[in-house]
């Protein structure tokens, strides 16, 4: 019994060591076959990078006056509607000129009422001319006809003709002037004589100008980097202090240059960020691939036209958007990083952008509302200085 103990412990380690072996080809099998079976199905149709960040506008807000700042209603990290004012320079000055060209526009209004009215005056005075002459005409004929019968002198005739000719040259100095008086007002009415609208313009650009003392947020964002001071004074182009967009975001994926293959536009990706972790899973689409490496953009590209040569492998930013719904419910910053994966089933779509059409893709209108109240206070004007209402025609008068 004890000999035969150690004559069976040699199979007995052998038998285990063909199970293991058995166990371990089978395992490493498996594993292969499984990589290789996601690889046909999946791996080969997912291009993956964890080199992405979020990117996006930001609005940098500039004051299109100068002046000195006198409130700041934000600050950094508050949260800003498009239209609200954030930063309000001195409005003296411009308060000044706007008194001054609405001062200069009633007189402008009253001397233009003034020329209509001398057209009207002249005008009258033609006829006054047109009636003196008639009646030297027919001074003239009747003395003419009486002076061989003797029925009046010689120095009446001669007084006639006189009269005439004074009559004839007053005539022609009022329709000289009618015509000078008249060019000057000729196919236009008070409200749109060319010297009134260069003094409706003048108006305008001070209630502008004045308007422009208020800086409103073009957009609707986080305010970020506060540059502005109460106190400061501020020249057109300073930048004051910048809007982030949070639902104009998007992320450039910076995938290897040997990834880049079977990249198409309008193929979808998985994106999850380091903030919120595995929990949330953001869906994008493929919008473009960027015109270059970005090295080539760098402030200092490299030069690889040298002897120390060595070949790196470049990378290319694809620009990914993100879901609006899920941008809103899980906002992002700009800069933080992401994980993208990208789905590359679908491979007939562009590698290259089709021509869009010409629209805008982004747009404000604040700036077009600084002129609203300007031809309220034009019209008034107007109506207020237009004593007699003058008005003229397109050429009776002169005929």
């Amino acid at each position: 019994m004890t000999d035969s103990t150690p004559e069976n412990a040699p199979s007995k380690n052998g038998q285990l060591r063909r199970k293991f072996f058995y166990w371990f080809s089978a395992s490493l099998l498996t594993i292969t076959l499984l990589i290789v079976v996601y690889y046909l199905i999946w791996g080969q149709f997912s291009e993956w990078t964890d080199d992405a960040y979020v990117s996006g506008n930001q609005v940098i807000l500039t004051p299109q006056v100068s002046g000195i700042i006198t409130k700041i209603t934000a600050d950094d990290t508050d949260f800003v509607e498009e239209g609200r004012i954030l930063i309000q320079l001195d409005t003296t000055d411009a308060v000044i000129r706007l008194e001054k060209c609405k001062d200069e526009l009633a007189q402008t209004v009253r001397s233009i009422v003034q020329k209509f009215e001398l057209v009207k005056e002249l005008s009258a005075e033609r006829e006054a001319r047109r009636a003196e002459l008639l009646r030297a005409e027919q001074d003239f004929k009747h003395r003419e006809k009486l002076i061989d019968a003797g029925g009046v002198s010689l120095e009446d005739l001669e007084h006639a003709i006189a009269n005439l000719s004074v009559a004839m040259a007053n005539l022609a100095l009022t329709e000289h002037k009618l015509r000078a008086a008249y060019a000057e007002v000729e196919g236009t009415t008070v409200e749109n004589h060319p010297i009134v609208n260069a003094s409706k313009d003048n108006l305008r650009a001070a209630w502008v100008a004045l308007e422009r003392c208020k800086i409103a947020a073009p957009v609707t964002g986080l305010i970020a980097q506060r540059r502005a001071q109460v106190g400061t004074w501020v020249n057109p182009n300073d930048p004051l202090l910048a809007i982030v967009p949070l639902d104009q975001m998007w992320v450039n994926a910076n995938y290897k240059e040997v990834q880049l293959k079977n990249i198409r536009i309008g193929q979808p990706a998985k994106l999850v960020s380091d903030t919120y972790g595995g929990s949330v899973t953001y869906e994008g689409t493929v919008l473009g691939v960027a015109g270059g490496t970005g090295a080539v953009f760098s402030i200092l590209p490299p030069q690889n036209a040298t002897g120390n040569w060595i070949k790196i492998v470049q990378r290319v930013p694809v620009r990914i958007s993100l879901n609006p719904k899920q941008l809103k419910e899980f906002p992002l910053r700009l800069g933080l990083s992401m994980e993208v994966s990208t789905d590359t089933h679908n491979r007939e779509g562009s590698y290259v952008p089709l021509i869009k059409p010409e629209k805008p893709i982004y747009e404000t209108d604040i700036f077009e509302l600084q002129e609203i109240g300007a031809e309220g206070l034009i019209q008034e004007i107007l109506q207020t200085n237009m004593i007699l209402g003058a008005d003229v025609g397109t050429g009776d008068e002169t005929s």
